[in-house]
């Protein structure tokens, strides 16, 4: 594609950046999907990944909203074939939600009742959550710094979809303007990631069912070869753009069990082995 510089000049590349990144907060706000035929028209796909991540970061400075963390996207070969993408990218997490554990050792599942503008898929997720801060140095960040500021690894279900009216056929530079596409994220239970847990999170089985029956299965292998690897890209990933990790955030790593459809009324629940399960129930709009 074209860099929209040769046409616009600096000053008119930063408005069309400027006015995506608007016409994305404003889909998120009105819960409405954006047509991609007025978007390309309008020549507002980014022309290349760094224009498509600076779009996520304008969203980010316009909205104001808090970022609850990253995921990052296409990190598995099937997610990969999908998007047509040629490795992983990364996108801000805005809506992370857990579940109820103040009356039972099992937690309840996490009730979802509101309506998409675009029909959702949910990934069955190794995420982690960072006990300690990371920052640019100017160096990589190798395995053992990040692997110690992490304080728990966790079964996540991601909703997927973002705020286009198609989904799979956008094109992949628009689907990371779009923080990735994420929608929100359920966080099941942490456990404690000591080192020889993170030694092994490539062996652990993954598992999705709806309504029991199993949708998508498979293993932390799935995930750029090892959930950690692909965290590790994600720190350094953002570390090159000047952007560090919080204490508190949280990162998921990519789907370790293809994708899955949630109807209403139905239930989802991802189970990875040592880690534990996390279940989303889908009810009507109520009210």
């Amino acid at each position: 594609m074209t860099d929209d510089r040769e046409h616009t000049g600096e000053s008119g590349d930063i408005e069309l950046t400027r006015r995506l990144a608007r016409l994305l907060i404003e889909s998120r706000r009105q819960g409405m999907a954006l047509d991609l035929g007025d978007l390309v028209g309008q020549k507002l796909e980014p022309a290349g990944d760094v224009e498509a991540n600076h779009v996520d970061d304008v969203v980010a400075e316009l909205s104001g909203w808090p970022v609850r963390g990253w995921k990052i996207g296409c990190t598995s070969e099937h997610a990969q074939r999908l998007l047509n993408a040629a490795g992983p990218f990364a996108g801000r997490v805005y809506t992370v939600l857990e579940p109820d554990r103040s009356s039972s050792s099992d937690p309840e599942p996490v009730v979802i009742s509101e309506s998409f503008a675009v029909e959702p898929l949910l990934e069955g997720e190794f995420a982690f959550t960072f006990g300690a801060g990371l920052r640019p140095t100017g160096e990589p960040h190798d395995r053992a710094a990040v692997v110690e500021a992490v304080a728990t690894v966790h079964p996540a279900i991601e909703f997927v979809g973002g705020r286009y009216q198609e989904f799979l056929g956008a094109p992949l530079r628009l689907i990371i303007a779009d923080a990735g596409a994420n929608i929100m994220l359920v966080l099941g239970p942490g456990v404690p990631l000591e080192a020889g847990l993170a030694d092994r999170l490539d062996a652990l089985a993954a598992t999705m069912n709806v309504d029991g029956k199993v949708t998508g299965s498979g293993s932390g292998a799935d995930v750029l070869g090892h959930p950690v690897d692909a965290l590790v890209w994600l720190v350094n990933h953002l570390a090159g753009r000047g952007i560090g990790i919080d204490a508190g955030q949280t990162v998921t790593t990519g789907t370790a069990t293809q994708v899955s459809m949630l109807p209403v009324g139905s239930q989802a629940r991802l189970e990875i082995e040592k880690l534990g399960s996390v279940a989303v129930d889908r009810v009507g709009v109520t009210g």
